[in-house]
């Protein structure tokens, strides 16, 4: 099976603070996947992650959203938004960001919150909706808010999935 991937254009970039026309923050980023790999010896199980091309169900895929501020002033409230690729289910807790706060959307990337205050909304049989608390399998994006980049500054954001 293809690696799902989400495309460099899907990772949106929005930055909040006003910049002056002529000096301006510029933050590129660049996706990378690798997948895990276990080995066992003896009873030992060592796992890995190496560049991955192609996954089967059940694999573990993390991704990695590298940033960097190629302007010459700082990128204030930058905001990265990862949908969660077609055809895997987030892992729990296990989006990372050093300095970087992560809220979680179960609704299509329409509405964000931290995973404790995640909550979607189920059509019951009834036709009635019921509010539920999100589960990470719920989950339809990830958004990390990073203070600032300074101008020059670059790191990382990384979350996992399992292939469905």
């Amino acid at each position: 099976m293809k690696l799902p991937k989400p495309s460099i254009a899907a990772a949106v970039l929005a930055l909040l603070a006003a910049t002056a026309a002529i000096a301006a923050p510029r933050v590129e980023i660049a996706i990378s996947q690798a997948k895990e790999v276990v080995q066992v010896k003896g009873d030992k199980r060592e796992s890995r992650f190496v560049p991955a091309k192609e996954v089967t169900a059940g694999d573990v895929v993390e991704y990695t959203l590298a940033y960097k501020n190629t302007g010459d002033q700082p990128a204030r409230d930058a905001v990265i938004d990862d949908p969660i690729p077609k055809g895997t289910s987030y892992l729990g807790a296990s989006a990372a960001g050093e300095g970087a706060e992560i809220t979680f959307s179960a609704d299509g990337g329409k509405t964000f919150a931290p995973a404790a205050r995640l909550t979607w909304q189920v059509r019951l049989p009834s036709g009635q909706t019921e509010t539920r608390s999100a589960t990470p399998s719920d989950y339809t994006h990830i958004r990390w808010t990073v203070r600032e980049i300074a101008p020059g500054a670059a790191g990382h954001v990384t979350f996992r999935v399992r292939v469905n």
